[in-house]
């Protein structure tokens, strides 16, 4: 099982993690995205034909909000 993370923000591969002998269940468990609840999983597990995308947030966009938050607007920064 193929799971890629990509910023939320700007869409830029942050990491993979791939095992092929996991299944779902094996991957949200060992990630750590069984302390999300359900519908937060949702929102940041996306399936795909050959792998799952989980959405996060690169160094880069944290602290551009950090410095900057008022480029957080519904969810996006403004570029």
């Amino acid at each position: 099982m193929r799971f890629e993370y990509v910023c939320r923000y700007c869409k830029q591969p942050v990491g993979v993690v791939d095992h092929e002998a996991w299944s779902y269940a094996d991957a949200v468990s060992r990630l750590g995205l069984h302390h999300l609840d359900v519908e937060h999983q949702r929102d940041v597990i996306h399936a795909g034909p050959d792998k799952y995308e989980i959405q996060t947030v690169c160094d880069a966009c944290e602290q551009a909000v950090a410095m900057h938050p008022e480029l957080l607007i519904e969810g996006s920064i403004i570029q």
